[in-house]
């Protein structure tokens, strides 16, 4: 477990260099939910995505440092590099949903003197976050197969299937189970939250299992 905390150590100290930047961008964010009054949307959903993508982007600090040829001359393993990678990025897109609704909150708190749209705050930064799982779950193993070169274009033309697929499936849903479009949007409301949840906490673990087994056979 040592080895694996060392290697989000050394991803967290990679993205330093992003502080500016990432602070220029919080402030920005600030500014401008707040000026259109749109603090319980914009800023939950945003800064997770930011958070989530800074956390993708480790991969092409490693490829460029050369780093898992180094990193492997140490007594770690490929699967102590993966579990660290996904752990890593999940915990970073975790912490960028916590600072989404610690800023709105504030921000709502300054513009109106109390919370009035906590419910709005806590479900599109819940949303945003699953989202951004469902993106890492497919980008993940595009990075580990192609490299991060080659991923960046990849991803986002399955960022492009995967919109299709998601719709494809409600369709197929609505049809199999002959229920129209609101009553769908309706189970979504009441049931949706923890049925994405327990779907994307599963296919995160598949994505976690491909991701090893393409890494361990790859030459590096």
């Amino acid at each position: 477990m040592k080895t694996v905390v060392g290697l989000m150590v050394k991803d967290f100290l990679n993205i330093k260099s992003y502080r500016t930047t990432l602070m220029f961008l919080l402030i920005l964010y600030a500014i401008t939910s707040f000026a259109n009054d749109n603090i319980a949307t914009f800023i939950p959903i945003c800064v997770p995505l930011i958070f989530g993508m800074l956390g993708i982007s480790s991969f092409s600090y490693d490829s460029i440092a050369k780093a898992d040829k180094y990193v492997l001359t140490l007594p770690i393993t490929k699967k102590d590099m993966v579990r660290a990678k996904y752990l890593y990025v999940f915990i970073l897109t975790v912490l960028g949903t916590i600072v989404g609704i610690v800023l709105s909150i504030f921000l709502q708190i300054v513009k109106t003197g109390g919370l009035t749209n906590i419910e709005s705050i806590i479900g599109a930064s819940i949303g945003a976050l699953l989202g951004m799982m469902v993106l890492q779950i497919f980008e993940i193993p595009v990075m580990y197969i192609f490299g991060a070169e080659k991923g960046r274009i990849i991803q986002m033309a399955a960022i492009v299937l995967l919109m299709f697929i998601i719709s494809g499936i409600s369709i197929l849903v609505m049809k199999v189970f002959q229920i129209s479009l609101e009553q769908f949007l309706d189970i979504l409301i009441h049931y949706g939250i923890a049925i994405i949840t327990a779907m994307v906490a599963l296919f995160y673990i598949i994505s976690y299992k491909i991701s090893l087994n393409v890494f361990i056979k790859k030459e590096v």
